[in-house]
């Protein structure tokens, strides 16, 4: 670990581009990894769904070139290249042969520099995306989280899928998409690592001629109203032939470092793995569920645990009485399962950090969301350190805040 963070060097232009460069003459390959603000929690109502459309317009050609030729020469190169966004931030991520390495900048800057957001392309993905939302509702457990996060989040920008709303995203054209680009892909919301074996002198001198003087502007900004769970419960009938139901509540948030590796550390004692207590206590010892597991959620802001499971609705009070008795026996940890999920935790996180994408996508990641590029070796150090005492009195302070139920039982 320690020769890791002696090769990392990270740099700020005076327009607040950030630059983080990991050469491993080790590797054969290059991973050029942007992070930036973006996504539901920088969208006002009326915008929920753009930065979903306009990530997946963006690589559908450039002013220089149409989509079909410029995926063809990223392929030439064999390479490849996506950009996507979630909740709280957007990525254009490229990786293939390092001895490409400034073919690769080259298109890498020309589909963040130039995109052409060409009408038919928009059109196209908007459908695209619109038909993902219609179907969202048809897969049970999707069904159920939507309406956990409903109960959870009410109107927060949480609580609506990715992909924004159907009633939004269909307003949504080519001026309104040049208008979010010029917002968002700004010098000062950018952060990129890149990974790999290169010249890092080479590399930064084409950043700053690319990127190092173009005029910052003011970046975008997040949802900022006070928030507090709704501790609802929504259950809807559907036709479904099994009854899907979450139930959670309040957790630490991304930016609580130590809070959030004891909730992930919990994650796995409670549903995140085979031997995890629900499995074990739904499934193996009762046999009352054919699905069951948990999810911890770190998100930038509010942020939840949850126990989901699907089941016969026969067995409806018994199965929602056990989520919940569960999520809140963690606070009853025994020493010896806490020790052995810390090591499995930790082998887990461990396994992140072998691939040069890994690296460079934690790096810009945590980078952008302001706990800087090297919190990964602080937080693998927490996950190490962190006791039992302090485990258990980090979740008493969580446990049953905001407690909300969402679901879906059968029609009839």
């Amino acid at each position: 670990m320690e020769k890791i963070l002696t090769s990392v060097k990270k740099i700020t232009f005076k327009n607040g581009f950030t630059l983080i460069l990991f050469p491993r003459p080790d590797s054969a390959l290059l991973a050029i990894n942007l992070c930036m603000n973006l996504g539901n929690l920088f969208e006002s109502e009326e915008e929920r769904g753009i930065s979903a459309l306009m990530q997946e317009v963006l690589l559908k050609g450039t002013q220089r070139q149409s989509a079909i030729d410029f995926n063809r020469a990223v392929e030439n190169l064999g390479a490849t290249i996506d950009s996507s966004s979630n909740y709280f931030t957007g990525r254009v991520i490229m990786q293939g042969s390092a001895i490409n390495t400034k073919q690769m900048l080259q298109l890498f800057f020309e589909a963040i520099k130039s995109p052409a957001f060409r009408e038919e392309e928009i059109e196209r993905e908007k459908t695209f995306l619109l038909n993902i939302l219609r179907s969202l509702d048809d897969d049970p457990f999707q069904a159920a989280m939507l309406r956990f996060k409903k109960a959870f989040y009410g109107r927060h920008p949480y609580a609506f899928p990715t992909m924004g709303e159907e009633k939004t995203l269909r307003n949504l054209g080519e001026e309104e998409i040049w208008a979010w680009y010029r917002k968002v892909y700004i010098p000062n919301n950018m952060v990129v690592a890149v990974v790999g074996d290169f010249d890092p002198g080479e590399v930064e001198n084409i950043f700053y001629e690319e990127m190092g003087e173009i005029i910052p502007r003011e970046s975008p900004v997040p949802y900022m109203e006070r928030f507090s769970p709704l501790s609802l419960k929504i259950v809807d009938r559907k036709e479904v032939r099994d009854s899907w139901m979450v139930v959670g509540f309040k957790a630490p948030g991304l930016l609580e470092e130590k809070e959030r590796a004891v909730f992930d550390i919990l994650n796995n004692i409670l549903g995140g793995g085979m031997y995890s207590r629900l499995f074990l206590k739904i499934r193996e010892e009762r046999g009352l569920s054919y699905q069951v597991g948990s999810l911890y959620v770190p998100l930038r802001g509010p942020s939840f645990i949850c126990a989901y499971a699907s089941f016969p609705y026969a067995y409806f009070d018994t199965v929602v009485g056990i989520l919940k008795e569960e999520l809140r026996g963690l606070s009853r940890l025994e020493k010896e399962e806490f020790e052995e999920a810390k090591n499995y935790t930790r082998g887990n996180f461990l396994h992140c950090l072998e691939t040069v994408f890994s690296f460079s996508s934690l790096f810009a990641f945590f980078e952008r969301v302001g706990l800087g590029w090297d919190f990964i070796f602080r937080y693998e150090k927490m996950l190490k350190e962190i006791s039992f005492e302090e485990a258990r009195a980090i979740y008493q302070r969580f446990s049953g805040q905001g407690e909300s139920i969402g679901g879906i039982v059968p029609a009839e």
